[in-house]
């Protein structure tokens, strides 16, 4: 097939240059709308087509949900070109952290059990350790400006940054040291504590990646050994460390391609640098500049008015270009409106919205349905600062569009508590800070607000958690009494199934805040050994006061978007588009915002190159790349609004200076007026939802849960529950990475049981159970479980000793693409290598820790028809991915030393693949009923929030059964357990 022929149908004549390209260096230009990720995917099958491994490719990408559309059109563009889809699983797609993190495991086992901290859980982890990392002293070297040592969580907060701002700008804490001792030093003990407990986060994972790339570490240049082919999407918003691990891959690389737009670099203020974009063809003189200057999301006056604007507004600082509209397309209409008042403002949005929807729209395809909710967005510079009257800034919007009974969906961060759910578990919460409640007390709270937000409340039943749990946290804590263990996961658990959550019939809205609650509990429990008392569970009430209440989002970014209008901040609205958008607030002082100088901790010599750039600080210019970013999301309805009176001012507001700005002579500025012409009114149509792109990323992991209970996959998937933790917690991935460090270390032969021992110990860590302070005299639980994780791996070399001979365990990640998902995850290969040491033989190994008796097949406790699927997939995964068929598959019980065969023919791993395109069938639909049996519900995490009751699919159709190991040595057959294993007597 002419490939070039072949693109030429799926490209525009813009597009295609760019994709084909020659050039060592590549710059896609890609405005606003200008198919950007169609040319990322075209380039990436133009190069497959031309003789590139898969594996030779890294594309990287901004965020996991930008990976999962890039990945679906990469596949599509493969097809495009008679190639197999199945290919895309073979290449990396996905974000730089993610790759990072993924060499530091190839490089080292031990960064395989590491957990990672994003910003909320390294503010815990602060909290966690702050006398042992001595940040005390801080608050008085950074004092406020009235000389007041800094607040506690104001510290927190600025460490925080000062650490991640250290790595993104590859500083060293001597460098900081020398300016800032305090902070140099508390910087440096905290890269120490965090490599003991093994805690690593994102801008550390990068650096280390960078720093090992630099020294020339086998394993890192071992990881890019098949690297040919770099791209980045989004250039514009990569920092400096990204910068600079680019940098270092394209030197063993044959080409780089970027795709961006330097309008659209409104990550500034987190450190993106965008000169990265402006200044890469005087970085690489034979790169070549491609722009991509039609826009294909909206109308001529759209596009016309926001690139005028654009280049008034940046002038000479911005890459020249100037976008034209691929066609305009009726009804249409874009307005800037200027109100007396707040709610009048937020009226007219809310009747807007009412107006257009069920109204006639026509896709580009030529479809014509009717508007429905989630073709509407409300953007707002800001969503979470509060007006004078105490109100926040999106609540006259929120609060129009209830009035009208249109359903929205807040994507907007820091509202937690406002609600009344979340506000109520938080009290429940406080009202154990103290001591152990009285009847008196319990009852008041009951009767004041958790009845109200929880109908369904039992009192008796919430008098005995209260007790329960007030008598843990306050036990007397004395020489010589054991060191309890609690977890405020299942606390959480306990409370809700007394308030009767699980026969209160909330929706998705209610059940995603408790979600949240949990994911909190998750973080905070993650990094803190045990709750072990009052003082610990006080500290967990003061990140609830004062911290997460403001840092956690309920709204799931990778789930498909509800049928609701979109209320969110424009940073979180960026790679989105909708036929209606609505940008509010735009008033003077609001939009744009005010100029915010550099606040940070790092001093500023230091960084002065990053803030000459424009980085780490808010200017008149980052602010106009943000409008402009607004504004085009809209296709065909663009209103821009702002209002002279906010709720409680004092003092009229000024016209934005951006609002003004907007000219074109479609503009209407005269849609308030009595006399002005009508607004625009489509006709009527029969409401329907724009087809769903969605791709459903998930692991292994979430699928076999949605087989065993849908409900259970919805309550910790979708809405965000964790189940309650176990002491033990982490035990099974301290072995398994135990077993990957031997093979890595010892390649030819098989160590010995001494030695295989001491890796095991070397590597041994687990969170949630503190060592004994004298091992040796007084071994406790940690000991006795390192001590176990030895034995185990050292019974594995021992009785399994020729998988040391001329073969090589290796953990391979892989994606393997089935319909509407691509299923991720990391096959333990053991590959058979010949007198050349090539390849022979692989064999897919599952490697647990679980017991499985003297019959273990025969345990129903194992879940074969889990341990199976799992391994099937692993099969295709290998075949797919890697191109090694894997004649064997087994799951390897390391307790019992034992390795039960599981059946890996061709039709055994169909049927796993059937399922599994049947569960993300089902999970798309949104169909996800309850699946209960007495055997199941009383292992299930969450039983205690769950009704438990039988419910039917919503399709007759049954997925094939699953090919499951015999106890004779054959095979025997079962549906999945969501089947076979529902309903009473299972």
């Amino acid at each position: 097939m002419n490939v070039k022929q072949a693109l030429s149908g799926w490209l525009t004549p813009d597009q295609l240059p760019a994709a084909i390209a020659t050039s060592p260096e590549i710059l896609a230009l890609a405005g606003a709308g200008s198919g950007k990720s169609r040319t990322l995917a075209a380039r990436v099958a133009f190069l497959v087509a031309s003789g590139a491994l898969p594996e030779s490719l890294v594309a990287f990408t901004f965020s996991d949900k930008a990976a999962e559309t890039i990945k679906d059109r990469v596949a599509q563009a493969l097809r495009v070109c008679g190639l197999d889809p199945l290919l895309v699983g073979g290449m990396y797609i996905g974000t730089i952290h993610a790759w990072c993190r993924r060499v530091l495991g190839d490089m080292d086992a031990k960064y395989r059990q590491f957990d990672v901290l994003d910003a909320m859980q390294l503010q815990m982890y602060l909290m966690s350790r702050y006398p042992k990392l001595n940040l005390h002293p801080l608050r008085a070297q950074h004092s406020t400006k009235k000389g007041t040592p800094r607040g506690y969580f104001e510290t927190l907060k600025q460490v925080s940054s000062a650490w991640t701002m250290m790595n993104d700008e590859l500083l060293d804490p001597a460098q900081i040291g020398a300016e800032d001792a305090v902070l140099g030093e508390a910087l440096e003990r905290l890269r120490a504590q965090m490599e003991s407990d093994n805690f690593i986060d994102f801008s550390l994972m990068q650096r280390l990646v960078v720093e090992a790339l630099e020294g020339k570490e086998p394993g890192a240049v071992q990881a890019l050994a098949p690297l040919r082919h770099v791209l980045v999407d989004e250039y514009q918003d990569v920092n400096v460390v990204q910068e600079r691990l680019i940098e270092l891959m394209h030197r063993e690389s044959d080409t780089l391609f970027v795709v961006g737009d330097d309008d659209q670099a409104i990550y500034g203020w987190r450190g993106a640098d965008i000169t990265n974009i402006q200044e890469f063809d005087q970085r690489y003189p034979n790169a070549a500049v491609h722009p991509l200057l039609t826009n294909f999301r909206s109308t001529s006056a759209i596009v016309e008015a926001a690139s005028t604007f654009a280049g008034q507004e940046l002038g000479a600082t911005r890459l020249q270009k100037q976008l034209t509209a691929a066609v305009d397309r009726d009804p249409r209409e874009f307005g800037v409106l200027r109100f007396s008042t707040r709610m009048e403002e937020a009226a007219l949005v809310g009747d807007r919205i009412k107006e257009l929807l069920g109204t006639r729209y026509e896709e580009p395809d030529g479809t014509v349905r009717g508007l429905t909710p989630a073709d509407f967005a409300i953007l707002m510079r800001s969503t979470n600062m509060s007006e004078t009257d105490g109100t926040k800034r999106h609540t006259a919007f929120i609060s129009a569009l209830e009035t009208r009974g249109i359903e929205y969906a807040l994507n907007a961060g820091g509202q937690l508590f406002d609600r009344a759910q979340p506000a109520a578990v938080l009290a429940a919460f406080k009202l154990l800070r103290h001591g152990n409640p009285d009847r008196t007390q319990v009852d008041g709270l009951f009767n004041a607000g958790l009845s109200a937000a929880f109908p369904r409340a039992d009192l008796g039943r919430s008098r005995q958690v209260f007790a329960d749990w007030g008598r843990r946290i306050h036990a007397p804590v004395a020489r010589g009494v054991p060191r309890q263990r609690l977890f405020p996961q299942q606390l959480l658990h306990d409370l809700l199934e007394a308030f009767g959550i699980a026969v209160s019939g909330f929706g998705d809205g209610v059940m995603s805040d408790l979600g949240t609650f949990s994911k909190i509990l998750t973080d905070f429990e993650s990094v803190y050994v045990s709750v072990d008392g009052k003082a610990r569970f006080g500290e967990l009430l003061n990140f609830l006061d004062n911290v997460a209440g403001k840092g956690y989002e309920t709204d799931n970014q990778m789930m498909a978007r509800p049928d609701a209008v979109t209320v969110s901040t424009v940073h979180r609205a960026k790679g989105l588009e909708f036929p209606v958008v609505f940008v509010v607030d735009v008033t003077g002082d609001r939009f744009p915002g005010r100029k915010r100088s550099y606040e940070g901790w790092i001093p500023a010599p230091l960084v002065q190159e990053a803030l000459n750039k424009g980085s780490y600080k808010t200017e008149r210019p980052s602010e106009a790349r943000l409008f402009y970013t607004a504004i085009t999301r809209a296709e065909r309805f663009l209103y821009v609004t702002g209002s002279e009176w906010m709720p409680g001012g004092s003092q009229a507001k000024k016209v934005s200076p951006y609002a003004a700005m907007l000219t074109h002579p479609e503009i209407r500025r005269d849609l308030l007026e009595p006399s002005a012409p009508p607004r625009v009114m489509p006709s009527p149509a029969v409401p329907s939802r724009r087809g769903d792109e969605s791709v459903l990323p998930t692991t292994y992991s979430q699928i076999h849960t949605y087989m065993r209970c849908p409900h259970a996959y919805k309550l910790s998937v979708v809405h965000g529950f964790a189940p309650p933790i176990t002491e033990l917690f982490g035990f099974g991935r301290a072995v398994h990475a135990a077993v990957g460090k031997v093979h890595q270390l010892y390649k030819d032969q098989a160590p010995s049981s001494v030695e295989a021992k001491t890796v095991a110990e070397d590597l041994f860590h687990l969170k949630h159970v503190a060592p004994s302070q004298d091992p040796v005299n007084r071994p406790g639980a940690y000991e006795r479980a390192k001590q176990s994780s030895a034995n185990i791996v050292a019974g594995y070399v021992n009785q399994y000793s020729k998988d040391f001979e001329r073969k090589r365990q290796v953990e391979l990640p892989f994606e393997v693409p089935v319909n509407r998902a691509v299923i991720s995850g990391a096959i333990d290969l053991l590959l058979s290598l010949d007198d050349s040491d090539q390849i022979s033989e692989a064999s897919v190994i599952d490697f647990k820790t679980m017991e499985g008796g003297p019959e273990p097949i025969n345990n129903p406790d194992l879940h074969w028809e889990d341990l199976s699927l799992q391994v099937q997939l692993y099969a295709r995964g290998a075949v797919q991915v890697y191109g090694m068929h894997a004649r064997t598959g087994a799951v390897h019980l390391l307790k019992d030393g034992r390795r039960v065969s599981v059946p890996v023919d061709s039709d055994a791993v169909d049927a796993a693949v059937a399922n599994v395109d049947w569960a993300v069938d089902r999970i798309m639909a949104g169909d996800f009923p309850q699946r209960a049996s007495a055997r199941k519900c009383r292992g299930c995490d969450f039983a205690q929030i769950c009704p438990q009751q039988v419910q039917p699919f919503a399709t007759s159709q049954e997925p094939p059964k699953l090919h499951l190991p015999a106890s004779d040595g054959g095979k025997e057959y079962l549906l999945m357990s969501a089947f076979s294993q529902t309903g009473p007597g299972k």
